[in-house]
């Protein structure tokens, strides 16, 4: 080789890396520049291989991160994660400790087509229903459940369609909660497809002396994800029932136990124990969290801890 050869290295990726922004997010009014650029940045941590025309996912990126990356300060970043938190476009998980808060973001066009806040809620609704609806088809196909789709019937399915829709025999479940006449909805869940679904063997185990309210809430839970109601009453507010449905079925063995220990935390009498234990467990996953995050910033704040909004 001589003095004048010179090697040329070249990377083997020809592609640069990019993030997938829509062209209704860009046009979309809900929220302005500063707020898009945070949450673009936000989004270039995703992975965009399940991305069908919108994502949602979690990422963790700190605030040194986001503001070096934005050219704002921290505390401009801040109020701005707020601003997105407040319209439900993420969600923010702090971690504690020092380390960095898990942000989930939502990115689909129901959002950004949205002309008010009420209208984005309503959209995330909607979407989160479908998104959870996939999730548990995959988690009951992992126990080994075959899914079988409900078709609309124009009369009342005879006993061959419903075995057929089924897929097992139904039980004829004792409710001591309440005296109501049997349901004549059609049963999507059989009580064993729940219990094992909420891992009833486990909190019964871990748990012997609330047998009983763990059996409640299980009963509310045939009874409420069988409905063919279209609307729910939770909280004094009728609520579509889909979106009732998704969120419960959300629950995990930690809430439904917190659910418990709330419901047994009343002292005043209670008219309807199955309309208040509904409303509990609908609100049991939000609550939970809060809960858990006051207590790490209680405990922060006794160890002295700086929080992200020190920073």
């Amino acid at each position: 080789m001589t003095d004048n050869e010179t090697f040329i290295v070249q990377s083997a990726i020809t592609d640069r890396l990019y993030v997938k922004t829509y062209h209704d997010f860009l046009d979309s009014t809900i929220i302005g520049g500063k707020e898009k650029l945070i949450f673009i940045l936000l989004k270039r941590y995703l992975n965009f291989s399940d991305d069908k025309s919108g994502v949602a996912g979690t990422v963790y990126p700190t605030l040194d991160t986001l503001s070096k990356q934005s050219g704002m300060t921290k505390k401009t970043v801040i109020g701005i994660l707020k601003k997105l938190e407040s319209k439900g476009l993420i969600v923010v998980k702090q971690q504690g400790l020092n380390r960095p808060n898990i942000y989930t973001i939502r990115d689909f066009s129901g959002i950004w087509k949205a002309g008010t806040d009420k209208e984005v809620k309503e959209a995330i609704e909607l979407y989160e229903e479908e998104y959870e609806d996939s999730k548990i088809i995959e988690r009951l196909k992992k126990k080994g459940y075959k899914i079988i789709k409900e078709k609309e019937l124009e009369s009342e399915p005879t006993k061959a369609q419903t075995q057929a829709l089924l897929n097992n025999q139904s039980l004829n479940l004792y409710n001591y909660i309440t005296d109501n006449a049997k349901s004549q909805d059609l049963e999507r869940y059989s009580i064993e497809q729940i219990k094992e679904y909420f891992d009833y063997n486990i909190m019964v185990h871990d748990n012997p002396y609330k047998q009983k309210s763990i059996d409640m809430v299980m009963n509310i839970l045939y009874d409420t994800l069988n409905t063919s109601k279209k609307s729910i009453r939770v909280s004094g507010e009728d609520k579509p029932a889909m979106v009732v449905q998704s969120k419960l079925m959300k629950l995990d063995m930690e809430c439904i136990m917190y659910a418990i220990d709330k419901y047994s935390e009343n002292t005043e009498r209670v008219k309807n124990p199955v309309a208040y234990m509904l409303t509990i467990l609908y609100k049991a996953q939000e609550q939970y969290d809060l809960d858990i995050q006051n207590q790490v910033s209680h405990d922060m704040a006794n160890w002295n801890i700086p929080t992200d909004d020190d920073e």
